[in-house]
């Protein structure tokens, strides 16, 4: 995975809300249980996206998190530069540094073109893209898993 683990278990419990109805919440160990997310680290990030508007949080005991905008509003990119140490990649990919076209390294260019992409690649893909391919591949993962069960048991009646 390119995004840090804290930019990706934050984009997975953002997805794992976008798949819920709008007027519900989900508590933390919920969302830890399901998206494997040690519950701990996932305080904090639920937390630093709370405080940066995109989660609501309902404290007691029914209390929980759910989205406060829309998950076709929120981007891969805007998760990233609130949770990435360096969410603008611009370290110098060789360790110089901050990359500088200056005194550029090597790689300093072509790291460019290749970081605009990235970048464009997160800012045009959103939370509910995502949660829709993650339904899409547990579905399908759901369906593969239940035919091998089935083959396995006709294997055995034989």
């Amino acid at each position: 995975m390119i995004l840090s683990k804290t930019t990706g278990y934050g984009v997975m419990a953002l997805a794992y809300l976008a798949g819920k109805e709008a007027s519900m919440v989900c508590g933390l160990q919920e969302i830890a249980e399901t998206e494997c997310i040690p519950p701990i680290y996932l305080r904090k990030i639920l937390g630093e996206l709370r405080r940066h508007r995109l989660l609501r949080s309902i404290k007691g005991i029914h209390g929980g998190y759910s989205l406060a905008r829309g998950p076709e509003t929120i981007s891969v990119w805007e998760v990233n530069r609130i949770l990435a140490p360096d969410p603008y990649l611009d370290e110098c990919l060789l360790g110089f540094e901050l990359c500088k076209t200056a005194d550029a390294c090597v790689l300093h260019d072509r790291w460019q073109r290749i970081r605009k992409d990235y970048v464009e690649l997160l800012e045009t893909t959103t939370i509910a893209q995502i949660a829709r391919s993650i339904q899409k591949h547990r579905a399908y993962s759901t369906i593969g898993n239940a035919s091998l069960v089935r083959e396995e048991e006709e294997d055995r009646s034989k």
